[in-house]
């Protein structure tokens, strides 16, 4: 571990995620709650990101090396303004929907939900198009599906160790269109199954 001070290593890590999460906040300590080093980032940007996603956001910008030297076996909390480290920990991570995987490959695959999320990414030029998942976050509320909906089918990507829109089609489209379609029973004479 890091044998820099909390002020070295907050003065860092903000130069390397400050610049691309403006107005990005951190408190670097001991956590007594889990009796180890500690960085929590706040910032209003990671307020429609799920966890994983804010992980992401915030850990790739820290060079792998200066990463592995200094930050290897911390905690890293990264909450939006006023949101508590309880009301965090709470929120679903992307292993909560393993059970649900061959629904939401179907129901993805009901609401033509590839189809509409390819329409709408050969629409942006490719130096504008986003790296997360926003576009498959648009998409999805297009379908009016509820919120709890939209986010469990986004955590089916991360479960996939999929971040961003292009990587929704390139990977997890083939593992949907190729999931087991449900088998249903089908009714003989006299309603006996057949």
């Amino acid at each position: 571990m890091s044998k820099k001070t909390h002020a070295q290593l907050k003065k860092d890590l903000l130069s390397y995620v400050g610049e691309h999460c403006d107005g990005v906040d951190l408190d670097v300590e001991v956590s007594p709650r889990w009796d180890r080093l500690c960085f929590t980032f706040r910032w209003e940007g990671f307020d429609d990101l799920l966890l994983e996603e804010r992980f992401r956001k915030v850990a790739r910008l820290v060079p792998g090396d200066y990463f592995e030297k200094h930050c290897q076996g911390a905690v890293w909390l990264e909450l939006t303004p006023g949101e508590s480290i309880d009301e965090y920990l709470k929120q679903p991570r992307s292993e909560d929907v393993d059970a649900d995987l061959p629904d939401i490959w179907r129901q993805l695959g009901e609401i033509e939900f590839f189809s509409r999320l390819e329409d709408e990414l050969v629409r942006i030029p490719p130096k504008d198009c986003p790296d997360d998942l926003s576009v498959s976050k648009r998409v999805l509320r297009a379908s009016n599906l509820s919120e709890d909906d939209v986010r469990r089918y986004c955590l089916a990507f991360i479960r996939q160790d999929v971040y961003t829109d292009w990587e929704v089609l390139k990977a997890v489209r083939p593992i949907a269109e190729s999931a087991p379609k449900p088998t249903r029973k089908v009714r003989g004479k006299k309603g006996k199954s057949t």
